[in-house]
């Protein structure tokens, strides 16, 4: 069988539990397998509505102590859970919570463990798995013997397509005390109620070009012209200017929206692997031998503080329909 484990954000699924359910959706196919869905927390009655059209089986496996999220809880839950159950592969959000998990259950289950996956495909019953290396500079293909737990990079795969059938629903307890969590959060303090940069299509991000914390405001207003987020570099993070959420690099998040406008961001390496896999790249920038220009599908020389004004005019008028 096919498993997806789904990630509770607040009081809805994450948006990357529907493109775990899309990768999962190219094994099941091919392989003829059923996919199965996971749900962990409590409180979950409304929570699969979404879904139960993208999946065979919907597993709500709802205790009190497995909200909020604890690696030993779900560990134990999950161990105790796939006893008796046959697992072809065990594909999870490759978020904050999925990369804590996977070599958690993958040592557990005693299965192999993939990270940072970006493409699926199987080819005479035997799945093969892509992921970048080295910042995105070769792209690695594996083959895989025997069932894996794969932690898919998020903005990687299209969402699972809705099915005629409606999905099978099941509810279950789980057996779990205090002293399984080894750790439990005291408090869960939010730095915004924004989405994850690693979940949007389109991505503004600044650099130390921006100047400082009044630069961002420029950059809001083009990713909100846009549907998109903000994001900065470590430069910028680390200055002060904005929060550690956003950075977007080798110690930041990795991100691979369609569209990345890199703005005062002059292209560090350590920038580069957090964003290579992005769809399209437009850099913006001054120094017009900036290494950035190398990872971009176009380039623009200029003060960023001329360009940016033009193209949100530029936006807007698309969007009001003038010539």
């Amino acid at each position: 069988m096919i498993w997806v484990l789904g990630e509770k954000r607040g009081d809805a699924l994450a948006p990357v539990t529907c493109e775990a359910l899309g990768a999962g959706r190219l094994l099941a196919g091919p392989l003829k397998k059923e996919l199965n869905l996971l749900l962990l927390g409590d409180g979950m009655d409304d929570l699969s509505e979404g879904v139960l059209k993208k999946a065979d089986r919907i597993y709500l496996i709802e205790h009190s102590l497995l909200n909020p999220y604890t690696g030993y809880g779900y560990k134990k839950v999950l161990g105790e859970f796939f006893k008796d159950k046959d697992i072809s592969a065990l594909i999870i959000p490759g978020t904050s919570m999925g990369r804590d998990l996977a070599p958690l259950l993958s040592v557990s289950l005693g299965l192999a463990c993939v990270m940072n996956i970006t493409g699926i495909e199987v080819s005479n019953n035997i799945v093969h798995v892509k992921r970048p290396l080295y910042g995105g500079k070769i792209i690695e293909t594996l083959a895989l013997e025997g069932g894996a737990v794969i932690s898919i990079m998020p903005r990687s795969f299209k969402e699972s397509p809705d099915s005629e059938k409606q999905g099978e629903q099941i509810s279950l307890g789980a057996r779990l005390t205090e002293d399984d969590l080894r750790v439990r959060p005291v408090e869960i303090i939010r730095e915004s109620e924004r989405r994850d940069i690693s979940e949007a299509e389109v991505l503004v991000a600044g650099g130390r070009g921006v100047g400082g914390p009044e630069g961002f405001h420029i950059l809001e207003e083009l990713a909100s012209a846009l549907g998109g987020l903000t994001a900065a570099s470590r430069g910028a993070v680390n200055a002060g200017w904005r929060p550690p959420a956003s950075q977007v690099g080798q110690t930041g998040k990795v991100v691979s929206p369609k569209l990345y406008i890199a703005c005062g961001i002059s292209g560090a390496p350590q920038h580069i692997a957090g964003m290579r896999t992005s769809r399209y790249v437009i850099a913006i920038n001054k120094d017009p031998n900036a290494p950035i220009f190398r990872e971009a599908d176009l380039g623009i020389t200029g003060d960023l503080f001329e360009v940016i004004p033009e193209l949100i005019k530029e936006i807007k008028g698309i969007q009001e329909g003038e010539p």
